[in-house]
């Protein structure tokens, strides 16, 4: 036996099994038997003092709230049972009883993180049960002004959970839901702040989730495995499963009868959620009408997730990036600060990873060369790692780089993001990173390094990919789509791909250089299409001008690397410029703080520097847009 397989024989996740199974096998008594048998000979051992101490202790605030919640459901499914005798039942209460001790003990100070959520939880469903004993009307309050703590710092204004990790945050929403739907049916109403950061949870992953419907993989998420445990075979597999986004969002759609909640739902209540739902909630659900949502570029300001989107079709682009930091227990976070994940032509075109903590992997995994970011000396985000005292594999980095997002801003035809972190600092080496979409096309990432000494810098992306001919650049092919990757600099550079633990990854490397930006194309497109991007780099005096070009549309990027940016076709003062352009014709443009831009025949002269994006209308004309400023 191992740790984990304490943890999962405490949280007692069979007892639910065991009380249908009664049912399904025609009140087959010995379900009954073994579920009491297992529970006074856990009541048996506790009292002894035999069971599990120390990080694995079977009262942990995580374990304990599991098992309240697992013993009361199958409590409550038996008490229509014949076999379910007064001796059980009051054996039950005084389990009940014990583990409302044992949990307000721990719960009474607030602590961050979801292990004390989930015995808060568990805690408020058992007391709000029984509130003919007064202790539990005490507890339930207790518990209840806990749980505002909870909701209040760790669910964000925009919807998200603190620690920023996909799984976590889902089960963050499974904790508010049960609390949520008890104290409806059982006519208490919770503080309008619950109801409102609850709500906002939903709205966050209507913002994340990608054209597939799903959220990306962010941070710790679980990898996908049989849920909780068939049998107790595998005795390292005690985290739990992680549940597909529509389960939620089914939620999130019953509660609120949202028709954009019910565009990433399931056409049916699903069955996991039955038992929580009258038949008329179930049937005012089926009749609830999806709507897709309007939703395109939008960034989650408090998390610091930012997606740039071109619609909701299973073939649009889509990319996150990762902007920030869990300011309190960053336990959950990977060596990916800056990193991003992108989708398009219904493919993971650049994927972040699952991860199991009970793997050898997990580490690796957790790091920087698993993720689509850029370093500097090989040198990987994380710093320092730390396993937990409970030696179920889980680990934490003790060191992280510190993001901060200098500008988002988003318009019809533009998207750019730009940050920075200190994770080179000790190296000497300053760090930024900065994206523009040109919708619907390609992205252009610059990875800028500076330093007073020599170098060497590396781009690192997700997958496995075929080296293009004449060029730094690669393309990765899928059942559906491809990406083209390629750099702006024609110059030397290594191109290495390597595979660990069954990931594919590869490395761009500058080496020798104090000073130096990636500028990097990142080009989807459809599988059936075999014409290639190409990608042209031209240093002028005062500016540097990247054009890309794939069939008839081309997107050209003008960087100011003097006093103004100048050519035979742009005069601006802005720090760069964007233009795209269909069949040779300039079609739109943005210029990114400046005062002016004279761009072929069209002239914008500003009082004070703006961000401002010009599109021509099917008239002619041209309509302008202020971003910023």
């Amino acid at each position: 036996y191992t740790p984990n397989t304490i943890r999962q024989l405490s949280r007692f996740a069979q007892s639910y099994d065991l009380a249908m199974s009664y049912y399904v096998e025609n009140n087959n008594s010995e379900r009954i038997k073994s579920l009491s048998g297992q529970l006074r000979d856990f009541i048996s051992d506790y009292e002894k003092g035999t069971t599990e101490k120390g990080g694995n202790d079977v009262f942990e605030r995580f374990y304990a709230g599991h098992r309240t919640r697992n013993l009361l459901l199958a409590h409550n499914l038996l008490l229509n049972s014949k076999d379910y005798d007064w001796k059980d039942q009051v054996f039950m209460l005084k389990v009940f009883l014990l583990h409302g001790a044992r949990l307000i003990d721990v719960c009474k100070k607030f602590n961050w993180g979801n292990h004390q959520l989930h015995g808060l939880a568990g805690l408020y469903e058992m007391t709000i049960m029984y509130p003919e004993f007064p202790v539990m009307k005490l507890w339930n309050e207790m518990a209840l002004n806990t749980i505002m703590e909870h909701i209040s710092k760790e669910i964000k204004e925009d919807g998200f959970q603190f620690e920023r990790a996909s799984h976590y945050f889902k089960l963050d929403i499974m904790n508010y839901f049960r609390i949520h739907k008890i104290s409806a049916i059982n006519g208490k109403k919770l503080p309008d702040l619950f109801e409102r950061r609850f709500r906002k949870m939903f709205d966050a992953i209507t913002d994340l989730s990608k054209p597939d419907k799903s959220l990306p993989v962010l941070q710790d998420a679980q990898a996908f495995y049989q849920a909780q445990l068939d049998s107790l075979d595998n005795n390292d597999a005690a985290e739990l499963s992680d549940p597909k986004e529509s389960l939620f969002m089914s939620i999130g759609a019953a509660e609120f009868s949202n028709p954009r909640y019910k565009y990433f739902s399931s056409e049916q209540l699903p069955p996991d959620l039955f038992w929580f739902f009258s038949k008329g909630e179930r049937d005012k659900y089926a009749a609830l009408h999806a709507e897709t949502p309007d939703i395109k570029s939008v960034a989650l300001p408090e998390t610091k997730y930012f997606v740039m989107r071109t619609g909701w079709d299973k073939n649009d682009l889509y990319m996150v990036i990762d902007g920030g930091l869990a300011e309190y227990k960053p336990d959950h976070t990977h060596g990916g600060i800056l990193g991003m994940a992108l989708y398009g032509y219904g493919s993971e075109l650049l994927p972040t990873y699952r991860v199991r903590y009970s793997e050898p992997s997990y580490s690796y995994l957790k790091n920087s060369l698993t993720k689509n970011v850029a370093i500097a000396d090989n040198i990987l985000q994380g710093q320092g790692w730390i396993s937990n005292s409970a030696k179920t594999g889980f680990g934490i980095w003790s060191k992280l780089p510190t993001p901060n997002v200098n500008d988002w801003v988003t318009g019809d035809n533009f998207d750019y993001f730009s940050g920075s972190h200190n994770g080179f600092t000790s190296d000497s080496v300053e760090y930024s990173r900065s994206v523009i979409f040109f919708k619907p096309l390609f992205w252009i990432v610059t990875d800028d390094f500076k330093s007073n000494a020599f170098h060497s810098y590396q781009q690192l992306w997700q997958g496995k990919f075929v080296l293009l001919p004449d060029c730094n650049g690669v393309v990765k092919i899928s059942n559906s789509g491809k990406l083209y990757i390629i750099q702006s600099d024609y110059e030397d550079m290594n191109i290495n791909q390597f595979s660990k633990y069954n990931i594919n990854s590869l490395k761009f490397e500058k080496t020798g250089v104090n000073n130096y930006s990636f500028l990097t194309i990142l080009f989807p497109s459809p599988l059936n299409d075999a014409s290639s991007p190409i990608v042209k780099q031209f240093d002028q005096k005062e500016c540097r001008q990247i054009t890309v070009s794939k069939n008839k549309n081309k997107g050209a990027l003008y960087f100011r690397t003097g006093k103004e940016i100048k050519s035979d076709e742009i005069r601006s003062d802005a720090e760069f410029v964007c233009a795209s352009f269909k069949t040779d014709v300039l079609d739109s443009f943005l210029f990114y703080q400046g005062t002016y831009c004279e761009f072929e025949n069209v002239k914008v002269k500003c009082d004070t520097k703006v961000v401002l994006e010009l599109s021509k209308a099917d008239n002619g004309k041209w309509l302008y847009k202020i971003l910023k400023g």
